[in-house]
C-alpha cells in the first residue's frame, strides 16, 4: 500500500531539523534552536509535516493551551458564552512551511491537524487561537475562516465547531 505524500506527527529527537527554511528567519531560528527546549519543558507541543518519500520536514506548528478574554470576542459570540473572564482555547504559537513545499497545501493540513488535536483533547477547548506575525499571515488565517479578535487584528480564532468545513 502506498503512503500518502505527507504525514503530520509529533516532533521527535530523531528528526533532522537542520536545513528547514520557510523564508522567515524568526520561525526558522525558533525551529532549529528553541523548539526542543520548549517541548522538553512542556511549554508547547510541536507537530511536523513529513514528506513520506524522503522523510524531509515540510512544515511545522506548535500547539499550547491558551484562552480568549471574553471582551475580545465579537458580541454575537460573547453573548452566547458563560460569564467567565475568558473561554478556553488551543494556541498555534508558530506555523511554518519549508519553501520547497509552499503552495502544496501543507499549511492547510497543519491547521486541520491542530483543529483535530484540539478537539481530541481531554480538556474543553472552544477555539483554535493564533497570533499572526504580520498581515500576510493574517490573510492566510482569514482565508481559512479565522475571526479577528476585537481590538487586536493580528489575533484570530477559529471555533472548533468548524471542523469538517476546512
Amino acid at each position: 500500500m502506498k503512503l500518502p505524500p505527507f504525514s503530520v506527527i509529533p516532533l521527535s529527537k530523531d528528526k533532522v531539523r537542520e536545513g528547514f527554511c520557510s523564508g522567515s528567519e524568526a520561525l526558522d531560528q525558533y525551529f532549529s534552536a528553541q523548539v526542543g527546549q520548549d517541548t522538553k519543558r512542556n511549554i508547547t507541543k510541536c507537530f511536523i509535516a513529513i514528506d513520506n518519500d524522503n522523510q524531509k520536514i515540510a512544515g511545522y506548528y506548535t500547539l499550547s493551551a491558551g484562552q480568549i478574554p471574553l471582551p475580545k470576542l465579537p458580541e454575537k459570540i460573547s453573548s452566547k458564552m458563560p460569564r467567565y473572564d475568558a473561554v478556553p482555547a488551543s494556541r498555534i504559537g508558530r506555523l511554518a512551511v519549508d519553501r520547497l513545499y509552499q503552495g502544496k497545501g501543507i499549511g492547510s493540513a497543519l491547521i486541520a491537524d491542530a483543529l483535530l488535536r484540539s478537539s481530541d483533547s481531554s480538556l474543553a477547548v472552544y477555539a483554535l487561537l493564533v497570533d499572526a506575525k504580520d498581515e500576510q499571515a493574517e490573510s492566510f488565517y482569514l482565508h481559512y475562516g479565522f475571526i479577528q479578535c476585537i481590538e487586536t487584528s493580528l489575533t484570530l480564532f477559529l471555533p472548533l465547531k468548524t471542523i469538517g468545513k476546512i
